[in-house]
């Protein structure tokens, strides 16, 4: 499985080529790299842009800093303004959710989006709740404890909804849309199928980036295992120009709590 990053130990002479912009490591259009020296300490990191290597992207949040190498990544990628498509994903705990969330209320706050559009499919873990009673969004409500956890602004998550800054849909209503001047939010796409994982991403239109957020390792459905979307994207889009690719695959990468990453490796 393609995971977006390299990381390489080269001499010195291998190095020297590879900062004249030659592509001695094989890398692909929008993948990053970690360069260590001998001793196995990070000397260098960045991203090939298809022509060259090229500094991350660093933006700041007052409460929120990457807490490892990944997560910088992340951030670079999540900022990139030439990258459409960008697919997150990887173990739990590693902040997936919440970064992607904190750059599009950051952007949607600049004015360079009109709209936060927030996709979930609303998969179960284990037995079904049931049917659940109300109208489509008392139905969609139930699952945005995510965004109201992660939610740093001022308003909360109705008062969002309210105003025209956020809105929810779930896969199944979103046939025929025309999502512009957004930033969508695709979370826990690991629950999608290939058909739905493509019709959500051909609903992108004029101005707008799609990120997909989810963990493979959370797929609880034998048809999303078997036609999973996600994976799919990963390796068939890897090395697109308008696609990046960040997938969190270490046990360092799980960031939450001491208590979580229990949890997260037992099983």
């Amino acid at each position: 499985m393609y995971n977006g990053y390299m990381e390489v130990q080269p001499d010195d002479e291998t190095l020297a080529s590879f900062y004249e912009g030659n592509n001695v490591f094989n890398l692909l259009t929008n993948q990053y790299l970690i360069i260590k020296n001998k001793d196995d300490d990070v000397i260098d990191k960045g991203r090939w842009d298809g022509h060259k290597f090229v500094k991350l992207i660093y933006t700041k949040f007052k409460d929120f800093k990457p807490k490892t190498i990944k997560q910088e990544f992340a951030f670079d990628l999540l900022a990139n303004p030439n990258v459409g498509i960008k697919l997150i994903a990887g173990k739990a705990g590693s902040g997936k959710s919440r970064m992607s969330m904190m750059f599009g209320m950051y952007f949607l706050n600049k004015g360079i989006y009109e709209k936060f559009f927030v996709i979930r499919h609303n998969v179960s873990v284990g037995e079904k709740n049931g049917y659940l009673p109300g109208d489509k969004m008392s139905k969609i409500r139930g699952w945005l404890g995510f965004f109201e956890d992660n939610n740093d602004t001022q308003y909360t998550i109705d008062e969002l909804i309210f105003r025209n800054m956020v809105e929810v849909d779930s896969p199944e209503y979103l046939k025929g849309r025309d999502i512009k001047n957004a930033w969508i939010l695709v979370d826990e796409c690991e629950d999608l199928t290939e058909e739905q994982f493509a019709m959500i991403g051909q609903r992108t239109s004029a101005n707008s980036t799609i990120c997909f957020v989810g963990d493979y390792d959370q797929i609880t459905q034998d048809k999303y295992k078997k036609y999973s979307g996600l994976k799919r994207a990963i390796n068939n889009l890897a090395g697109n120009e308008n696609v990046g690719i960040v997938v969190f695959d270490s046990e360092e990468d799980n960031v939450r709590s001491e208590i979580s990453k229990i949890f997260t490796y037992l099983y």
